[in-house]
């Protein structure tokens, strides 16, 4: 009797090949203000445009150029206007405010102080006096005005070592005896976030336009994008726009695997799935990327089948 081995082969669609690529970009071509145009992505696709990196940004440029779009388009990104929130408690602003005439100015500016007539924004890097609370006081007591400048988060650490935290404003009688306790500008604890995705990230491996964001004063809050650069505008402005879409690609893969182990054990099959995922890191497409066995109703992935050594 003939010398047999046993080869353990895979039968037709054992193998579950998913390649998951959770987005693409779709350029929409219809002029709409930034507001609209996320409301018509969150409509039909996911929302608007989200670039997590350079090669996102190439992904956006070859949108643009198989559309042959001739300028520039919304993508997510958006100067967080409205997101002004008290440092202690993370509070968001509430209803009463103080904002001086012109108040505030938005672009980068995104601290907030007061002075004795009201409240103003500034950039956080900006030194000034600053009002700190403290919870173990009573009355005005409270509110103590440090008259050493700091920029907005070393006057946040310093309340929050020696005190509680910076000043919060909840009623019209804190802000009146806060502005009676200062002389000038000071820092108090409110601010609010700057340029993020529509996602909430905050990550940005782009380029801006020269000039962009703007400074003081500017309502260039939404951000769009052109020849590989991101630029600031109005969110008035009429501009086709950038579509998130979710999708999933899935391919099965017929394979053979030669081994004289059980390769149906849950170990040996889990430890087969991970050489897998270090040969698609070699080759770059192990990024999102899903894989798992199609088993048979009764957990078998593979079936043993006898060749003849004659047939090797």
């Amino acid at each position: 009797m003939g010398n047999r081995m046993f080869q353990l082969l895979s039968l037709t669609e054992v193998f579950l090949f998913v390649l998951s690529v959770p987005y693409e970009y779709i350029l929409v071509q219809q002029g709409k203000n930034w507001n609209d145009a996320r409301t018509y992505c969150q409509a039909k696709y996911i929302d608007l445009a989200i670039a997590g990196d350079s090669d996102d940004m190439v992904k956006l440029q070859n949108e643009a150029q198989k559309q042959q779009l001739t300028s520039s388009a919304w993508t997510g990104y958006y100067n967080d206007v409205n997101s002004w929130r008290w440092s202690l408690g993370n509070q968001p602003l509430g209803n009463v405010t103080d904002w001086c005439a012109g108040e505030p100015t938005y672009a980068m500016e995104a601290c907030g102080g007061i002075k004795p007539s009201c409240w103003f924004d500034y950039f956080c890097t900006a030194a000034f006096p600053f009002v700190c609370f403290d919870d173990r006081n009573t009355g005005s007591s409270r509110y103590i005005v440090i008259s050493t400048s700091k920029s907005f988060s070393n006057a946040q650490s310093y309340c929050r070592q020696y005190h509680t935290d910076l000043a919060s404003v909840t009623t019209i009688e804190e802000n009146t005896l806060i502005k009676g306790k200062v002389s000038g500008n000071a820092w108090i604890g409110l601010s609010r976030d700057t340029w993020k995705w529509v996602d909430q990230s905050t990550f940005s491996t782009f380029s801006w336009v020269t000039g962009k964001p703007g400074g003081a004063g500017t309502y260039d809050n939404c951000g769009h994008f052109f020849n590989g650069l991101v630029d600031a505008a109005p969110c008035s402005q009429i501009k086709p726009f950038f579509c998130l879409r979710d999708f999933t690609k899935k391919q099965t893969i017929r394979m053979k695997i030669k081994s004289n182990q059980d390769v149906n054990d849950s170990a040996m099959k889990a430890t087969i799935l991970q050489m897998i995922k270090l040969k698609l890191e070699e080759h770059g497409i192990s990024n999102n990327t899903t894989i798992k066995w199609i088993e048979q109703p009764d957990g078998i992935v593979f079936q043993k089948l006898i060749i003849n050594n004659d047939d090797l």
